[in-house]
């Protein structure tokens, strides 16, 4: 069998495990990870870099800087007030988390928005006293929407535009995505709310930071883990380079336990170790199957399909299914990489605006929802080394 087959094949069968759980999801995305390398997908000297990167670390830090919240007795406080706006209806919780994250998102580093504000979701949840697990996944989808509204939203958008340029287009500007993105925003919010959530069961999932005892409230450590949390986010927001976001996470957490907000073993305690080793794992799976050469097969698919005097509307419609069927596998940039040049140019031969069908590939390389390989958060923009 060729590589493709075998990549696409071990992940089908990590879907199914993932979804009837015979084993540990981490431990199903492990063994898809070594499997990968045991065929040659990946280098085998590969098969445990992406553990090492700087997305874990980010996910690591913050996870220490949430629980400082929650061993403050800050979270406890500011979920019941909270709760007085929401109420303990599941549904407003999730309507008001899906508006503020999309709203942050916009401007924030969707990543970084998810791991700030779980602690506080959690802790309206536990409130409300209603499980978190579809509260954290609505979180999940409203940074993703959120991405869509400006251009600095998730990293594929900006990785969309610089590919137009080096076509000789002119890329995006910082608000030319806005119209489409809260579009994407009102419709993403409205079904998940009030149809989509309905599908999804309550796992019983309670984030590792937010298993401890309800502390008193300790006003002088809950400003320090208040201040240092505020700090990392501003940090993070602003995009810096002197400190990248997972060093901002990281010297947060240094100054939680150096000021003894949380002991070093509860801060060990607080990362969610399952999380890693399913981020790392998945890394593998995504940059495998971009190896392999699906991401071309589909494309060379597509060109197939087309004809020799396709419509601008069967483009459309063609590469944007394609887009978003091949992002559900693969990264969302390398799924934009692969078909910007190919929409570009079809779009050129026919004599059409190559702009729309750039937007297109935009938005559709970026909708990332289906599968836990597509939404497994990630920045970093190191590659696995294909064979």
């Amino acid at each position: 069998m060729t590589p493709m087959v075998l990549a696409l094949g071990i992940l089908a069968i990590t879907i199914i495990c993932f979804i009837w759980e015979p084993f540990p999801i981490a431990v199903t995305a492990a063994l898809a990870s070594i499997s990968y390398g045991l065929l040659g997908i990946v280098k085998m000297n590969t098969v445990f870099a992406a553990y090492d990167n700087n997305t874990n670390i980010l996910l690591a830090g913050m996870m220490i800087v949430g629980a400082s919240l929650f061993h403050t007795g800050i979270t406890d406080a500011i979920g019941k007030k909270m709760v007085a706006i929401t109420g303990k209806s599941e549904r407003n919780i999730l309507l008001a988390t899906l508006i503020v994250s999309c709203v942050l998102s916009s401007v924030c580093s969707n990543i970084g928005v998810m791991v700030a504000m779980a602690p506080l979701v959690t802790a309206m949840c536990v409130s409300a006293g209603i499980g978190p697990s579809k509260a954290l996944l609505g979180l999940l989808f409203g940074a993703q929407f959120g991405g869509f509204v400006t251009l600095v939203g998730v990293g594929s958008n900006a990785a969309a535009a610089a590919a137009m340029g080096e076509l000789g287009l002119t890329p995006f500007g910082f608000f030319s995505i806005t119209p489409f993105g809260i579009g994407v925003c009102i419709v993403g919010t409205l079904y998940f709310t009030f149809i989509g959530s309905k599908m999804i069961p309550d796992t019983g999932y309670i984030p590792e930071f937010a298993k401890i005892e309800k502390k008193e409230l300790n006003k002088s450590k809950a400003a320090i883990a208040s201040i240092t949390m505020l700090v990392v986010l501003a940090i993070i927001a602003s995009g810096s380079k002197l400190i990248p976001m997972h060093v901002a996470a990281v010297l947060g957490a240094c100054v939680i336990v150096a000021t003894r907000c949380m002991t070093m073993k509860e801060a060990l305690a607080a990362i969610d170790w399952n999380c890693l080793i399913l981020v790392g794992a998945l890394s593998v799976i995504s940059s495998g199957v971009q190896a392999s050469g699906a991401g071309q097969a589909v494309a060379d698919l597509i060109i197939h399909i087309l004809g020799d005097n396709p419509s601008p509307f069967m483009i459309s419609t063609v590469i944007f299914w394609a887009a978003a069927g091949l992002t559900q596998i693969m990264s969302n940039i390398p799924t934009i990489l692969v078909f910007m040049p190919i929409g570009v140019s079809i779009a050129q031969e026919i004599g059409v605006s190559p702009y729309p069908v750039a937007m297109i590939i935009t938005l559709a390389g970026a909708a990332s929802y289906a599968t836990p390989v597509c939404s497994s958060p990630k920045y970093d923009d190191r590659r696995l080394d294909p064979v």
